[in-house]
């Protein structure tokens, strides 16, 4: 029988738990024309949250979706490339009606290339020199808009990813072009690197300053959890039991990647019914699988860090800068502040109002043993 529970990519249909107000909200702002910001840490579902949200907005035939990872991003030419490609897949299925698009309707300046994968996808992109690269930039960011109002039709592009854009001098540029698309295409930029992607939409001296509405993921509720877990269960043949779900939920912080990852690992270890020890088992396993990971998160930061790391273990993240807790560290509360701010930079921890924890949840049990 195989394990009803997933984990590792997307989630999809009925591997998906919940986030029905999420989707509805998002499906709300778009139709309204709204650019939006949806923040989330990694493995809490955002990417899963916002390909479920293309494939419900791909069911009106009025409506385009666009969807770009900025994550695999070298440069700006592979922009251009990547983005055109993501952009055609999403127009249209037949290549003699890509090539008919961009050529006749929206008159894209440099020549379209096709290349046929081994399995038989094709991969659109274009042939420019550097001359015109400024230019095609242009033209390629236009092009949702250009769409929208030949085809009197609602585009909506998902940037995944999106603080990588830091990397490259095109904020300013980007912001320029998206401004003038109005309410005919709705961009929603999302990521999961807080302290970049809040310096790059709450800098007044930033291009994307007070340009979108923000969202922020917030955790699937336990009630949510134990219905789906126990479906899941039911269906193949074994049990758990409600208490057994809340403290799989309590483990996890109830990030969606890190629940699926360790129900999937008790179903697996369980005979009929699942057993306390079998989550124990489950858990060791988990950390286990990934201490050549957290090894090498360990070795890369500074001694002062590393003792910020057991400090937010040892106090669950609470009451850092009161000369209680201080005293029973070798840290100062400036170099408290520093460690804190330069592991978030680095998206080992992060904050949720006056509370740190660390972003994979399963680091602070191996963080225990050392």
């Amino acid at each position: 029988m195989n394990n009803p529970f997933y984990f590792g990519n997307e989630v999809y249909s009925d591997d998906f738990c919940n986030r029905v107000d999420e989707l509805g909200e998002l499906r709300q702002d778009v139709a309204s024309g709204l650019n939006i910001l949806l923040y989330a840490p990694r493995r809490f579902g955002k990417t899963s949250l916002l390909k479920k949200l293309q494939n419900d907005l791909q069911h009106d035939k009025n409506t385009k979706v666009i969807f770009f990872d900025w994550f695999s991003v070298a440069t700006i030419e592979e922009f251009i490339e990547k983005y055109f490609h993501a952009i055609a897949y999403a127009f249209e299925s037949k290549s003699d009606k890509v090539v008919k698009l961009f050529k006749e309707v929206l008159q894209i300046r440099p020549n379209i290339t096709m290349k046929l994968s081994q399995t038989n996808d094709i991969s659109y992109g274009l042939s420019f020199t550097k001359k015109e690269l400024e230019a095609t930039f242009e033209d390629i960011v236009n092009l949702p808009y250009q769409y929208a109002k030949k085809t009197d039709t609602k585009v909506v592009v998902i940037f995944d990813e999106f603080q990588e854009v830091e990397q490259f001098d095109i904020e300013k540029k980007l912001r320029t072009i998206i401004q003038t698309h109005s309410r005919d295409v709705s961009y929603i930029f999302s990521g999961s690197k807080k302290s970049i992607l809040n310096s790059m939409f709450n800098d007044k001296g930033r291009a994307f300053y007070k340009s979108v509405k923000h969202n922020i993921i917030k955790e699937i509720k336990l009630d949510d959890w134990v219905a789906f877990a126990n479906d899941k269960f039911a269906k193949t043949d074994k049990s758990i039991t409600n208490k057994q779900i809340e403290h799989i939920f309590h483990i996890t912080d109830g990030f969606p990647y890190y629940m699926q990852q360790l129900l999937y690992l008790v179903w697996d270890i369980a005979q009929k019914s699942v057993q306390d020890e079998d989550i124990i088992k489950a858990l060791e396993l988990m950390y286990e699988r990934e201490y050549d990971l957290y090894a090498y998160i360990y070795s890369s930061i500074t001694p002062n860090q590393k003792i910020t790391l057991k400090y937010i273990v040892e106090f669950d993240g609470i009451n850092l800068y009161s000369n209680e807790n201080l005293g029973q560290t070798t840290l100062s509360a400036s170099t408290l502040k520093s460690t804190l701010e330069s592991l978030m930079k680095k998206d080992i921890c992060d904050r949720l109002g006056d509370k740190y924890y660390l972003v994979d949840p399963f680091m602070r049990y191996w963080l225990k043993e050392k």
